[in-house]
């Protein structure tokens, strides 16, 4: 109904493509099911990452910082507003990010990180909300042109939650690292490597879907083969297979004639 706001979340399941794996969860109940906490997924995938960043531009965008608060030493909640409606985000440093109507446990004294968040964020709108690359990196945009800052959020490996200018200076970081491969130190007054992230790949053509699928090992399962190529993973390409009449487990010597037509048309699918 007008002036309502319907606030979604992870479910923790699988997801078998970029709209699958998130439900309404409306947390009426005084604390998390039993049993819960160990059944949620563990770590984010690129699909998951893709389906929470359409639903929170959805539900969030447009909303102002209310405060931030730290629930522990890698998770973060921010609370958003706007006249008629008020969500809770949740940041964990490597693992998740999703809107939440559970009353987590707050730290009685901020910490340092979340005071300078609060020092710089608070009050301002959340502008945008993108993935870097085909990364597991997450970048929320507050406030705009010259006036903006950027909390950016990794969630590969140990993670780490950055707090940047409109220039991508760093003002604060979670936890201070250097990328030897890369040559690129993380720490404040260091600019973050937002050109760094691995750019998207063009779907493959059909001439070169059937070359990497014919020339591949016999018996070799398709969406093995595929991953190399594709930036999904494995889980939505057999949703793909699926979609497109095949097994899941579809072997490379099992695709003739029109079967890549096929497969080309569900792969396009999951682009949109």
């Amino acid at each position: 109904p007008p002036g309502s706001c319907q606030v979604r979340r992870l479910d923790g399941g699988e997801a078998e493509g970029p709209s699958e794996g998130l439900t309404e969860w409306r947390d009426s109940l005084p604390g998390p099911p039993a049993g819960l906490l160990s059944t949620m997924k563990s770590r984010f995938s690129t699909v998951d990452i893709r389906a929470v960043i359409a639903e929170l531009r959805h539900s969030l965008l447009g909303m102002r910082i209310n405060n931030i608060y730290d629930v522990d030493n890698k998770t973060y909640l921010i609370r958003l507003q706007k006249p008629d409606c008020k969500a809770t985000l949740l940041l964990e440093s490597g693992i998740r990010i999703h809107s939440t109507e559970f009353e987590w446990p707050k730290n009685l004294m901020p910490s340092s990180f979340a005071m300078k968040c609060r020092k710089h964020l608070k009050t301002r709108r959340l502008v945008s909300v993108k993935q870097l690359g085909v990364d597991r990196i997450v970048d929320f945009q507050f406030g705009s042109d010259e006036a903006a800052y950027h909390l950016i959020i990794e969630l590969y490996d140990r993670g780490n939650i950055v707090l940047t200018d409109h220039e991508y200076l760093i003002l604060n970081i979670l936890r201070y690292r250097t990328d030897e491969a890369d040559d690129v130190k993380f720490a404040v007054r260091e600019h973050y490597p937002v050109d760094s992230a691995k750019a998207a790949s063009p779907l493959p053509s059909l001439e070169r879907l059937t070359e990497i699928i014919t020339t591949a090992p016999k018996g070799e399962q398709i969406k093995r083969v595929l991953n190399p190529h594709l930036p999904y993973g494995a889980t939505l390409i057999e949703h793909c297979l699926l979609g497109a009449g095949f097994s899941g487990s579809a072997k490379t010597d099992q695709m003739e004639g029109k079967d890549f037509d096929r497969l080309l048309v569900a792969l396009q699918k999951a682009e949109e």
